[in-house]
């Protein structure tokens, strides 16, 4: 399977994904105060999805997805007698030892930080009142959800298994579980006109029971393509201790850029209450391209890139490199012009209602900003980093991601007491950027890295198509936008015709520098292009 192939079956269900967190969202601000509730439901959720990303999507896959695919593609050429009558025998005698490390390791760990939960919050929030009634219902809703990260590390385990036979779309589908389970709670408290005490409690649980229902999914989908599991106490083979080996220094590259979104809690946290709200609204309309475009490419390329490199063919590496980096970008220069110039507008059109009115719609606007800026920075971060996990190296990005926080924590003592809620998306951009252009710097270390002439033509149209498309918007805001049309249905048709619009503009200038820079392969609309 081609990786734009790949990454579009990925990311058009990470957008399913993506668009039913937005409803979740939408339906939050609607039937519960944006306040304490909020704050605190955010924040459980937040340390249950930072460290399934570290353990579940990070690290874990990066170490064991490169090593499973070799064991996979290469058992023909040292099968036994014993093996080539069951090709599975070893790969799933590796999938048993790496599912009962994995969840010993994760239960573990599971249970030592719900011992000391309340300590664990007081360094992530520390602007929150320990004594405060905040402070005590985010630990509570912690507890309830916090061991979702068993199941979802166990589900990106049998994920991984079905990417590495290039069976993308079930693992990347069920990514809406969560908010779909999550919707459901807030619906159910809505129309049973629960307290908003009661509402968040069921939301917490409703957490845990996706987590379950992901992990029985992709069981019974591995099992139909012959993968078998098995629980074991004595699972530490060569196999598991190398995956692991290389796990620790991913665990803490991933852990570290999650230390940003962390250390973004902890400072907003000092903020007025509700601030965690609204910088995780901001950064719920900018996931839809982040993570449509940025997760949907990296896992796309990391079994690809894998095998290539694996077989030193890096011409088809580079090649497949370029498509993705030239697929992402169309996308992602289209949607950071809408997020800057369009920011006001998208989130009145997106959260504007019930309980969430003009001024938390310009706090949520100046975050978003901040956040789009490095949307690009984002992007490229996932990219590259799928090279390094490609070829085995989970150490550089380590010392990449470190330097990134840093970075961070720098910026955040120099804006944030100026420019508050932007400035504290801002400086997570900051240190995209930072982490991107390193990560980019030093690729060639791991793969010769040859981009063409015309990879370079076709990214300095799309730049180029950006800018124009972003003067074409910012004009059209300025003249048939006003903060009142937040509260009217017609919002809806004039920020759809502003997109239109937009996208006309893009795509008109992008085919028009195309052909400038004499481009043959011109016509975006087909796969050649690519």
């Amino acid at each position: 399977m081609g990786i734009i192939k790949a990454a579009f079956i990925v990311g058009a269900f990470t957008l399913l994904s993506r668009i039913v967190g937005f409803l979740r969202e939408c339906i939050m601000v609607f039937s519960l105060e944006v306040g304490m509730y909020t704050d605190a439901l955010l924040v459980a959720l937040r340390l249950a999805n930072t460290f399934r990303r570290i353990f579940a999507e990070g690290a874990f896959n990066a170490s064991f997805l490169p090593r499973f695919s070799q064991i996979l593609h290469n058992r023909s050429d040292t099968a036994s007698e014993t093996r080539e009558k069951n090709p599975l025998l070893a790969p799933n005698e590796v999938l048993a030892d790496v599912f009962s490390a994995l969840l010993w390791t994760v239960t573990a760990f599971c249970v030592l930080v719900l011992i000391f939960f309340p300590s664990v919050l007081k360094i992530f929030v520390s602007g929150f009142d320990v004594l405060g009634e905040k402070f005590r219902l985010t630990v509570a809703l912690g507890r309830i959800c916090f061991p979702y990260l068993i199941f979802i590390s166990i589900a990106s385990l049998f994920g991984g298994v079905l990417n590495s036979i290039s069976r993308f779309a079930l693992p990347a589908a069920l990514h809406s579980i969560m908010s779909l389970c999550t919707m459901t709670a807030l619906l159910i408290g809505y129309f049973c006109e629960l307290s908003s005490l009661v509402t968040v409690h069921l939301v917490s649980a409703f957490v845990l029971l996706s987590g379950v229902i992901q992990s029985y999914i992709l069981y019974i989908s591995i099992r139909k393509y012959g993968f078998r599991i098995s629980l074991r106490l004595n699972c530490w083979s060569a196999t598991v201790h190398d995956i692991m080996k290389n796990m620790i220094p991913g665990i803490i590259g991933v852990g570290v850029w999650q230390l940003n979104i962390l250390v973004d809690t902890t400072v907003a946290s000092y903020l007025p209450t509700a601030t965690i709200t609204y910088i995780g609204l901001a950064d719920r309309l900018n996931q839809f391209p982040l993570g449509t475009l940025g997760v949907a490419l990296s896992t796309a390329l990391l079994p690809t890139l894998s095998r290539h490199i694996a077989k030193k063919d890096y011409d088809r590496a580079n090649a497949e490199l370029e498509r993705g980096i030239l697929f992402a970008f169309f996308l992602t220069f289209f949607a950071t012009i809408i997020l800057l110039a369009l920011d006001k507008p998208t989130v009145a059109v997106a959260f504007q209602r019930g309980l969430f009115q003009e001024n938390q719609v310009k706090i949520t606007a100046d975050a978003l900003m901040g956040f789009a800026i490095g949307l690009p920075a984002f992007v490229l971060t996932k990219i590259f980093s799928s090279l390094y996990f490609a070829s085995g190296d989970t150490k550089t990005p380590v010392i990449f991601g470190a330097c990134s926080v840093a970075v961070n924590i720098f910026s955040l003592l120099l804006l944030v007491p100026f420019k508050k809620y932007f400035g504290l998306a801002l400086c997570t951009s900051i240190s995209a950027f930072a982490n991107a252009a390193l990560l980019m710097y030093f690729a060639g270390k791991n793969m010769p890295l040859k981009l063409s002439k015309n990879f370079v033509a076709k990214i300095f149209s799309q730049l180029c198509a950006a800018l124009v498309a972003y003067a074409g918007a910012i004009y059209l805001s300025e003249n048939f936008w006003s903060a009142e049309l937040g509260n009217q249905s017609l919002k809806w048709l004039i920020y759809s015709g502003f997109l239109l619009a937009t996208a006309a503009i893009f795509f008109t200038t992008m085919v028009l520098c195309l052909k400038l820079f004499r481009q043959t392969e011109w016509k975006i609309w087909k796969k050649s292009a690519w």
